[in-house]
């Protein structure tokens, strides 16, 4: 398998990648970190993924890893530039966790994956704490709050079947709550037993849900 370092350009933006390309593949996946992530977090993600034939994409948003930018409101132009470039492999699918679920379950993509995705529009004072504490050190931000831009970012409005969901057992309240609320609007949701929210992406019956998921959008 190939693996590429790539910057991906659009004018001004510049989104680094990695990119794993197998010998053969039949379409392409974008990989999307949380808040406070980067792209060689989710790589086993992507590995796992590209295994099964699919040219697989892990990017830096801005504010994280070697993005150049800081964080701001315009997080979704990074991932939108990227299906863009990522189009010329065939049908995409975008897999986030949490903000990058969010993203993802917003964007263009063909297909999209939403690991404890980040839906809600507002969050406790204790996840907020938390989220703080546990990740704004990893972020480069001037006076941009986490929480003010996913209470701007447009909500996910329910699609088809072009939608998959997981959560874990032991995520973030909030997180299990709008879950639950979509699963009862028929949205495909899966739970991940004994997952929290900042580890779900590396469980092994996350990978098997996610290679199934993909394989049967890619018949």
């Amino acid at each position: 398998m190939e693996i590429e370092r790539k910057i991906i350009n659009n004018g001004d933006l510049n989104v680094p990648c990695a990119i794993l390309k197998p010998a053969e593949y039949v379409g392409a996946v974008l990989v999307v970190h949380g808040y406070g992530g980067f792209k060689e977090e989710t790589l086993g993600l992507a590995w796992r993924i590209a295994e099964q034939g699919f040219i697989t994409g892990a990017i830096d948003l801005r504010g994280h890893g070697e993005h150049p930018m800081e964080l701001d409101e315009n997080l979704l132009l990074d991932l939108e530039t990227s299906i863009s470039y990522f189009k010329q492999f065939g049908k995409v699918t975008a897999i986030g966790h949490s903000l990058g679920g969010r993203l993802s379950l917003i964007s263009s993509a063909d297909y999209a994956i939403g690991i404890a995705p980040a839906l809600n529009k507002t969050y406790s004072s204790q996840t907020q704490e938390l989220i703080e504490e546990m990740r704004d050190y990893r972020v480069r931000k001037s006076n941009s709050n986490i929480f003010d831009i996913l209470n701007n970012l447009p909500q996910y409005q329910i699609k088809d079947d072009k939608v998959f969901i997981l959560h874990g057992s032991r995520d973030i309240p909030e997180i299990i709550s709008e879950c639950n609320k979509l699963k009862s609007e028929g949205i495909d949701i899966v739970q991940i037993n004994e997952a929290l929210h900042g580890d779900i992406f590396l469980f092994e019956p996350t990978f098997k849900a996610v290679n199934d998921k993909i394989k049967e959008w890619y018949k």
